[in-house]
């Protein structure tokens, strides 16, 4: 694992992202600048610089869905950090997705985020490619910052 993730900062995601740094599972990093989660549940385990005591904690994550007219018009994925849900969101556009973390999710070993998308499907189970990935959707960037 790399050295802590200072709030603020971005994880960055496809073929050079930072996410390659943090045991990754789900993705596929072969693009540049996002990742598509190809299964069900993909994550990542990430270590948190200092945060104040008192601080209430906004994640933020980047996130664009697979559509494809006729036949998916909408995705849905839930988080779980350190196997506690703290969201759940619904996409028919890109977003930037914010969700307010409670304070039990922090842990001085560091964050486990898994994204859940039961509505993934592959392209080729829709009959329009090849492509057996089950797309949910495409992550450009996650952060943490301080809830102001």
């Amino acid at each position: 694992m790399t050295s802590p993730l200072r709030l603020n900062e971005n994880v960055t995601f496809g073929r050079t992202g930072s996410i390659r740094d943090m045991e990754p599972y789900g993705f596929d990093l072969s693009e540049q600048g996002i990742s598509w989660t190809q299964e069900e549940v993909a994550g990542f385990s990430v270590m948190i610089s200092s945060v104040p005591p008192d601080a209430a904690l906004r994640f933020h994550i980047g996130a664009t869905p697979f559509i494809q007219p006729g036949h998916v018009d909408r995705q849905q994925f839930f988080v779980f950090i350190n196997g506690i849900y703290v969201g759940f969101r619904t996409l028919i556009v890109a977003e930037k997705v914010e969700l307010v973390l409670p304070r039990t999710v922090l842990s001085p070993r560091g964050f486990r985020v898994e994204i859940v998308i039961p509505t993934a499907l592959s392209p080729k189970s829709l009959g329009i490619s090849n492509d057996i990935r089950k797309l949910g959707i495409a992550i450009s960037e996650v952060s943490l910052a301080i809830q102001k």
